[in-house]
């Protein structure tokens, strides 16, 4: 397996800042940075590793989601060359929006 480069699209920046703000929230600016950079962390570290996680969207073959932590839930494009993440909900969210 070759290693990927991670590639955070804008939606899932935008689903990331959002959940940190509400973590900040409940628990402290300190709290969600850590969180976040874990979150970022662990993206990396699959990217690096080069395999394909998830489960195999039935129309779209490329895009996978797959969990961190049972507390978010991530859509993934693969590519040859990159892990793409398109989306990232949180526990409760609806996946509609």
């Amino acid at each position: 397996m070759r290693s990927r480069r991670l590639v955070l699209r804008e939606r899932a920046l935008r689903d990331i800042a959002r959940h940190e703000d509400l973590l900040a929230e409940l628990r402290g600016v300190a709290f969600a940075e850590a969180w976040t950079e874990a979150l970022l962390q662990w993206l990396e570290r699959l990217a690096d590793l080069g395999a394909q996680y998830g489960t195999a969207h039935a129309k779209h073959p490329r895009y996978r989601t797959f969990g961190y932590r049972r507390q978010a839930t991530i859509l993934a494009e693969f590519s040859d060359d990159s892990l793409d993440v398109v989306r990232v909900r949180f526990a409760g969210e609806d996946w509609q929006d």
